[in-house]
């Protein structure tokens, strides 16, 4: 009867223990990261009652609790907000750094950035990882201090701040030289100075009439007075002077005397290109001072497109300029060739030249493959040369030549690529986290830079950690010491990190409501068991009275 007594009063302890286990796990089903934990039991040494029988006659002591066995099952991940939020998909823990300076381990990826620009978790602890190597402070420049300051609104310029000046690959170190990570908002990217620029696709080689009017030289021109006082004016045009020369086209001829009173009038070619002018009556003009000021050919002329092809291009000092390659057709076209007037010219952020063009030609065969090039460079006034490459001029022996850059086609739309290697300066926009834990800065020219990784930590046996609440854990003897997982020398993670979202807790509402009505139930019975030996206890007193 004692040992029953006593028995139920483990019982309860034990239902006890187990009710707080289910209850514990109940209040974290909505903390982001929580791993819930299993009661669990044993029972209590035996005592020999007696052993004259083939078996022996043993009575136990009861059940004690013998251990909360956490349970680390992956909980699922929800979207978030945050811009430091991660969870992790698969084993591994973060680590972070206790304000006592000791290591601890979390799933709760609930991350931010202090006031001093650390990646801390939801309780300011440092999250350990490897800063990149080329992670470096700098000292601005006024202009770039200047628009940092306006970046970051803080109403006077920022003189100092943070760069990664290398892309190389890195890796994390060793367990124990991890660290706190730095994410800085104060970042900036200085540009990579344009050197080389390249153009290839075909331009378009079809012409069209229109009507110019082109100035001749009027002092080629015979001027004659004939007896009544009336002017005549006779002269020729030269195919030389005006290619599109030809039969009925007008020559207009303008007078002017000493007082600036002007008239015009016309002639037209004879099929020789000769023309000779009607009896001009110059009445109006003072005929002592009387001269032909200027005259001009109206003419249909065959005209092609002028290309423009432009490249930007970044300066040392962060401003950019626009290289412009203007490429205009001579004509007429002389035998099969056809040939490009070619100028370079540099214009600055106003649009304005700056610096000498450079001036040269293309010429291209009648499939219109290029068969020469003397545009090869141009100065930049900012400092140093860009080198333009137009393509490799035709070679027989060369598959491809002649057509690897510019070409011409007849009767097809310009379709030119522009490419450089000059990249713009960059400001910081954002963080990302990548799937192997890398802390990505996005900036405003398009590019990223690893400024550290997040470590992940490994334990022989996790469930040896030992909770110490705030949602973090410590190593323990039974857990073994936190480790990197390795394969042929490197590092290898065993979760993928993704970014964007939280771990939410792995407690089974369900199946917790259902042990929390099992233990209950265990317990209510050892306390029957009490109740029970307490009225045989009390019967068997009585019975000596």
């Amino acid at each position: 009867m004692m040992g029953a007594f006593y028995n139920g009063i483990n019982g309860v302890k034990s239902s006890g223990f187990g009710i707080d286990i289910s209850a514990n796990n109940i209040a974290n089903v909505n903390t982001t990261g929580f791993k819930y934990s299993n009661a669990e039991f044993k029972d209590i040494f035996y005592s020999t009652i007696t052993s004259q029988s083939t078996n022996p006659a043993q009575g136990g002591y009861g059940s004690t609790q013998a251990s909360s066995k956490l349970v680390f099952e992956q909980g699922s991940p929800v979207a978030s907000e945050g811009e430091f939020d991660v969870a992790l998909q698969g084993k591994g823990f973060f680590g972070v750094l206790g304000a006592d300076g000791m290591p601890y381990y979390t799933r709760n990826g609930a991350f931010k950035r202090d006031a001093n620009g650390y990646l801390v978790d939801s309780y300011g602890n440092f999250v350990l990882g490897t800063m990149n190597p080329a992670f470096q402070g700098i000292t601005y420049s006024d202009r770039v201090a200047g628009l940092m300051g306006d970046y970051l609104n803080t109403g006077t310029p920022v003189n100092n701040g943070f760069t990664v000046n290398s892309n190389d690959k890195f890796t994390l170190g060793t367990t124990g030289s991890q660290g706190a990570l730095q994410v800085p908002v104060n970042m900036y990217l200085p540009p990579k100075v344009t050197q080389n620029v390249q153009w290839k696709g075909n331009l378009n080689t079809n012409t069209k009439t229109e009507v110019v009017t082109i100035d001749l030289n009027p002092n080629n021109f015979k001027v004659e007075k004939t007896a009544d006082g009336k002017f005549k004016v006779s002269g020729s045009v030269s195919k030389n002077e005006v290619f599109s020369a030809k039969e009925n086209d007008r020559i207009l001829l303008n007078f002017i005397d000493k007082d600036g009173v002007k008239q015009s009038f016309e002639a037209s070619l004879d099929k020789d290109l000769n023309f000779v002018s009607k009896e001009l009556d110059l009445k109006g003009l003072d005929t002592d001072s009387i001269k032909l000021e200027s005259a001009q050919i109206s003419t249909e002329q065959e005209k092609a497109n002028k290309d423009i092809l432009e490249a930007p291009i970044y300066n040392a000092d962060g401003s950019k300029s626009t290289l412009r390659l203007t490429l205009e057709r001579i004509l007429p076209q002389v035998g099969d060739t056809m040939v490009y007037k070619v100028s370079a010219q540099i214009y600055n952020a106003k649009g304005e030249a700056v610096g000498e063009p450079t001036e040269g030609s293309m010429t291209f065969n009648q499939h219109g493959a290029l068969l020469s090039n003397d545009i090869k460079s141009v100065n930049n006034p900012e400092g140093g040369t860009i080198n333009i490459d137009l393509g490799t001029p035709y070679d027989p022996n060369i598959a491809g030549s002649g057509y690897s850059g510019i070409y011409v086609q007849t009767g097809k739309e310009k379709n030119v690529i522009t490419r450089h290697d000059g990249i713009a300066e960059g400001f910081f926009e954002q963080y990302r986290i990548g799937d192997g834990g890398d802390l990505i800065a996005q900036f405003s020219n398009g590019q990223n830079a690893i400024v550290g990784k997040i470590a992940l930590y490994n334990f022989i046996n996790e469930q040896g950690l030992m909770a110490m609440g705030d949602n973090i854990f410590a190593a323990t003897g039974n857990s073994g010491e936190a480790s990197f997982i390795m394969k042929d020398g490197e590092i290898v993670n065993t979760a993928k990190f993704k970014g964007g979202f939280l771990e939410q807790s792995n407690v089974n509402l369900s199946m917790e409501l259902s042990n929390l009505i099992v233990t209950q139930k265990a317990f209510d019975a050892s306390s029957k068991s009490i109740t029970t030996s307490d009225q045989m206890i009390q019967k068997a007193i009585n019975m000596k009275k």
